[in-house]
């Protein structure tokens, strides 16, 4: 089923709702703006949840302001071992109120490190959305993706197994599709913010992405030495484009 956009009952965003652990994307409404905040510190969930809710408290603004998060992992979860994390982690959005009628607004991009993985699930990046002195209404994240065409389960898996440049450009393809997917869906074009997570070589790489993602050619992207968070998917991207930066 192709995604559709939901508006937050806020106002503020828009957003597709996906499963039961997180959106697939977000984009700002008019008269509103994404802010990125950067954790530089990746503090586990529990620390960064509380300096999240310590910057809104600052800046005026509800906990339904926060839309978006980057999560980085210590190691593959099993299929399995991900649903009980992504229980866990759901919880941490219930306590805040969150969660909309049972259907969680709020997007997710989770990563482990090639390098120093963190010691427990952390969070690197949380996005927010606030009103805006211009028209707004441009912003918006692209949750992460691999190459899964279907529901998340194994079966589903794109060239599973297969390692070799093909099975690789094949996985990077359905990458592809499901983000200009999710663009089309929030209506939205040309992020300026592209990452790719992999810890592959795929020879082709720059060529799949522009042909897709013509805006690289200007803004560029960024490739992090990381792996999905569950074990055999190899490959995942997101992409955004948002207003402001900030470290906490």
């Amino acid at each position: 089923m192709r995604p559709s956009a939901v508006l937050h009952p806020s106002g503020n965003y828009r957003f597709l709702p996906a499963i039961t652990a997180y959106s697939a994307g977000f984009a700002a409404s008019e008269g509103f703006e994404i802010t990125a905040l950067r954790l530089l510190d990746c503090p586990t969930l529990s620390i960064a949840f509380e300096r999240i809710d310590a910057e809104l408290t600052k800046r005026g603004l509800a906990p339904a302001a926060l839309a978006g998060l980057q999560l980085r992992s210590p190691g593959a979860f099993s299929f399995e071992g991900f649903a009980e994390f992504n229980d866990e982690y759901r919880q941490s959005l219930i306590k805040r109120g969150l969660i909309i009628d049972g259907v969680n607004p709020i997007s997710r991009t989770n990563v482990i490190p090639i390098h120093q993985q963190p010691s427990a699930p952390s969070i690197a990046v949380a996005f927010i959305v606030s009103p805006t002195q211009g028209h707004g209404a441009s912003d918006f994240v692209v949750a992460g993706a691999g190459e899964v065409d279907g529901d998340l389960g194994p079966e589903n898996i794109v060239a599973r197994g297969d390692l070799s440049q093909k099975g690789l450009s094949l996985k990077v393809d359905c990458v592809l599709d499901i983000m200009l997917e999710r663009l089309h869906a929030l209506g939205v074009e040309n992020p300026t913010t592209v990452n790719v997570y992999t810890a592959h070589v795929v020879s082709n790489l720059n060529e799949m992405i522009e042909k897709k993602l013509p805006s690289v050619s200007r803004h560029g992207y960024s490739t992090w030495l990381t792996t999905p968070p569950v074990k055999e998917i190899e490959f995942e991207m997101d992409c955004a484009s948002y207003s402001k930066w900030v470290v906490i």
